[in-house]
This record gives C-alpha cells, structure tokens and sequence, in this order.
C-alpha cells in the first residue's frame, strides 16, 4: 500500500499515456476507407464535420477531440464485448479488417481486362517504348537543327 501511495501518481500518469498509445497505434492500422464504414470511420467524419462547424473556437475544438477520442474507445469496447460474446473472432476485427474500396467510376475494368488480354507483355512493351523514348531524345541533341529563336541575327 505504500508504494501506491508513493507512485499513484505516476502509475496513473503511465497507465493514462499507455493507453492513449495503444490508441493511437490501433487508429493507424485500421483502414481508412470502407463502403460498409466499419471500424473508426464513422468518429472521423463526425469530428470533421464538427471541427468545421467549431470555427476555430479552442473550447469547442478541444471537446471534439474529446468526444472523438471517446467515440474510438466506445468501438475498441464494442469490439471486445462482441469477441467475449462470440459475434467475431478477434477483439479488434471490427476495426482491423480489409477495406470495401469502392470502385474509380473513371476507371473502366472491362477495357482494361481486353487490354491485358490484346497485350500480354505490357511491361516489356513500356521498357521498349522507354528506349525508344531515350534514343530520340538522343537523336535530339546531337541533330543539327537549330531553334529560329536560337540564330544569330
């Protein structure tokens, strides 16, 4: 009992700054992007729509980081919870799992897979096209033709 009484303070200190880390290393390894917005997702896009609405206001922006950081302990304890009752495998697979990205709507996949499927060998096509490329530019300096701009008058 002495020795809480000693160190209560630096034992809370500790214990307080461990679990920020663990946090902080939790939140770096989860995705960041998901269709299903799983894991921390949905903490983040309500701090940032309520640090915009904060207007700078040091209060207001301290509060959310305050409700946020109790947002991401609230799913780190959901995960937990839902692992002792048997609804997931891991404590952590509610927030560490591989993302649902959605798919580029610029990004037509059928022309790509006939491309790949017309030319079989892009990467030695590009290394050729990448010589070429060197050989004209080589071509280029060492021709005689001379700028318009470039003659003297």
């Amino acid at each position: 009992m002495a020795f809480l009484k000693h160190y209560w303070f630096g034992i809370l200190t500790g214990l307080i700054i461990f679990i920020g880390l663990v946090m902080f290393i939790l939140i770096l390894l989860a995705p960041r992007q998901d269709l299903q917005r799983r894991g921390f997702i949905p903490c983040t896009e309500a701090m940032a729509g309520q640090l915009i609405a904060c207007d700078r206001r040091i209060g207001c922006v301290l509060g959310t980081i305050l409700d946020n950081s109790w947002c991401d302990i609230k799913v780190i304890g959901r995960g937990v919870k839902d692992w002792l009752a048997g609804r997931q495998t891991a404590p952590w697979s509610n927030y560490i799992f591989k993302p649902e990205l959605p798919e580029d709507e610029l990004f037509d996949q059928a022309a790509r897979e006939e491309y790949f499927q017309n030319n079989p060998d892009a990467y030695q096509e590009m290394q050729e096209l990448k010589k070429l490329n060197e050989e004209l530019e080589n071509d280029n300096s060492q021709s005689d033709i001379v700028d318009p701009a470039e003659q003297p008058k």
